[in-house]
C-alpha cells in the first residue's frame, strides 16, 4: 500500500520515537522499515519471512538488519529493542501464532518500552471501505488474510501481561487508486487460476464474490477500512508469577 504512506508516518508519530531507540519491524513492509529508519540514527531492525521480502526492505533500507525467522520464534536476544512496530502484519498470521509471536516481543523489549499494533477494524464507516472488507473477506476465504477480532488482539495483550494498554480508532479515509483496485482484481483471479492449477479446493462461492466486490467498487469506489492501534507497554517484572 505505498498510497498510504503518511498512514505508516501517523502510526510512528503516535507511538513515538527517539533518535537513539533500537527499533524492530515486523513484516514485509518495506515502506515501514524506510519510514523508520528516517526518524531514528540507530539501524532498524526487521523480521521477515523468507529471502524474497529481506531483499525488498534491504532495497529501500539499505543499512537496516533482516532477520529471517518464523514470527513465533525470533532468534533475537532478551531485553533489546525500545519499541517493537507492527504494521498489518497481524493480519496474515493465525490466531495460535499471534500468541506466541506476542510472548516473543515482550522477551525482546526492554524494561518499560512500547509495542504497538496497527490492525484492520472489520466496522466500515461508508460504502467504499465495505468494499475494503469485501476484498479482504475474499483474501481470507483463500487463506491470505486473517480477520482477527478486536478482542481477540486484546485478550492475546493481556495473558502476555503488557500493561498501560490503549486502543485507538483510526479512520484515514485513504481511498484506493483506481490502478491498485484493478491491480487487486487481477491478483484474485491469478490466485483462482494457481489454486485451480494445482487442484487446490475453493469456496464454492469465491467466484460470486470476487463478482460482488467487482460491482460494489464500480459503484462506489474503495477505501482502507479504519484500523485499531493497540499501544502497550512492557513492564518486565516476574513473568508468570502473581506477587501477594
Amino acid at each position: 500500500m505505498p498510497y498510504a504512506l503518511f498512514d505508516r508516518d501517523d502510526f510512528i508519530t503516535r507511538t513515538g520515537l527517539g533518535p537513539d531507540m533500537n527499533v524492530l519491524t515486523i513484516g514485509q513492509d518495506h515502506v515501514m522499515a524506510l519510514q523508520i529508519a528516517r526518524c531514528v540514527e540507530t539501524t532498524v531492525t526487521a523480521v521477515v519471512a523468507n529471502t524474497k521480502e529481506a531483499r525488498s526492505i534491504r532495497a529501500f533500507t539499505p543499512d537496516s538488519n533482516q532477520i529471517i525467522t518464523q514470527y513465533a520464534h525470533q532468534p533475537i536476544i532478551s531485553d533489546v529493542f525500545d519499541v517493537v512496530f507492527i504494521y498489518h502484519t497481524i493480519n496474515s498470521i493465525k490466531a495460535e501464532t499471534v500468541l506466541e509471536m506476542f510472548k516473543e516481543v515482550r522477551r525482546i523489549l526492554k524494561e518499560n518500552s512500547r509495542f504497538a499494533v496497527l490492525h484492520w477494524s472489520l466496522e466500515p464507516k461508508n460504502k467504499a471501505q465495505s468494499s475494503h472488507l469485501m476484498l479482504l473477506k475474499i483474501l481470507e476465504q483463500v487463506g491470505i488474510v486473517q480477520l482477527h477480532t478486536f478482542n481477540m488482539i486484546l485478550e492475546c495483550l493481556k495473558e502476555m501481561e503488557f500493561e498501560n494498554i490503549t486502543m485507538e480508532l483510526v479512520n484515514s479515509q485513504i481511498a484506493v487508486p483506481q490502478n491498485w483496485v484493478q491491480l487487486h482484481i487481477k491478483r484474485l483471479h491469478e490466485i483462482i487460476a494457481e489454486r485451480l492449477q494445482k487442484n487446490i479446493s475453493l469456496p464454492a462461492d469465491i467466484e460470486k464474490n470476487i463478482e460482488l466486490y467487482k460491482a460494489h467498487i464500480t459503484e462506489y469506489g474503495e477505501e482502507l477500512l479504519p484500523s485499531i492501534q493497540f499501544t502497550a507497554r512492557n513492564s518486565k517484572g516476574l513473568f508468570g508469577i502473581d506477587i501477594i
